[in-house]
């Protein structure tokens, strides 16, 4: 048994890896980043482990750390089993291995819930679990009629002036513990960062790079904004998503997420897409909740795992 280094351009023409990832039992498994440097457990002519990752460039600025992803992850059996396990194990100690001497010091790596295998690999690797979502799908064919604001608030798309606000609130919002409690607020090595993080993702959001429309509740508390929703449309034969969305903590539980979503979805069936999707933390019931009342059905679910090579 040895380790083979391939680069990301192999990868994806690699006729092995391809079959790899057409065998998994997980659902469709990403190409391979072109950036990618993987390495394959080869026992014979067998595979039965590969993995590999890839530097995330706006993480890595945002935090001033090595951050990169660990993907893919594919192995040849689906199940936990002694031998599967220590293979993954010795695999990934020598991804890491590499990976610290290339100067990266955290590795995070999402997984499909069912693949326990890859997940108990993480884990022995010192990785810790730090999300668990769901993903939801809405056929917008028989979306009902959008209701009205509630008295005192306007929907309506974001203006200029609405930047810096729309900044803040997403800053604010996504990395509060009490509330969504995001997987970089969660993180300690991450928490300081976790507000720059969603304040350059709105501003990508407003400049057209991560959303198509973004929607806001004007007229919250001093005049402020009660909400928004970042809407982004299908690109490259994909689905159309819900992306970012949030409400200012003064406004919450006033039924005004549904609001939101329901302008947002018909925003989006506006715009021609037959289909929206949202991927959204298991413990956020409320928004769960709202999109099973309108038909959407759970389409998939997932771990994300970060795994730090370095010394705080």
């Amino acid at each position: 048994m040895q380790v083979v280094f391939i680069t990301g351009v192999q990868a994806q023409e690699s006729t092995e890896v391809a079959q790899m990832m057409a065998a998994s039992p997980f659902g469709p498994v990403p190409e391979p980043d072109p950036e990618a440097r993987i390495w394959v457990l080869e026992e014979g002519d067998a595979w039965p482990w590969l993995a590999g990752y890839a530097p995330l460039a706006f993480d890595s600025e945002v935090f001033g750390l090595g951050v990169a992803r660990l993907a893919p992850l594919l192995h040849a059996d689906p199940w936990p089993g002694a031998g599967a396990l220590g293979q993954g194990a010795a695999l990934l100690a020598h991804l890491c291995g590499r990976a610290r001497s290339e100067g990266i010091d955290c590795l995070m790596s999402r997984v499909d819930s069912r693949d326990v295998l890859a997940a108990q690999d993480l884990e022995a690797a010192g990785a810790s679990l730090v999300d668990v979502s769901v993903e939801w799908a809405l056929d917008l064919e028989g979306l009902a009629p959008v209701p009205e604001p509630p008295e005192g608030l306007s929907l309506r798309p974001w203006q200029e002036e609405d930047h810096e606000p729309l900044a803040q609130l997403c800053a604010a919002s996504f990395c509060d513990l009490e509330a969504y409690a995001d997987r970089f607020a969660l993180d300690p090595r991450l928490r300081p960062g976790c507000p720059e993080l969603y304040r350059r993702w709105m501003a990508n959001s407003l400049a057209g790079e991560q959303a198509d429309q973004v929607l806001v509740l004007a007229g919250g508390g001093g005049g402020g904004l009660a909400g928004f929703i970042t809407l982004r449309l299908a690109h490259e034969d994909g689905p159309a998503w819900v992306v970012l969305n949030a409400v200012a903590e003064d406004r919450r539980g006033q039924g005004l997420y549904n609001c939101l979503l329901t302008h947002g979805l018909a925003w989006l069936k506006e715009q021609g897409a037959p289909e929206a999707r949202v991927r959204t933390k298991l413990s956020q019931q409320a928004v769960i909740r709202a999109w099973s009342k309108l038909g959407a059905a759970q389409d998939g679910s997932d771990l994300t795992f970060h795994l730090w090579l370095t010394e705080a």
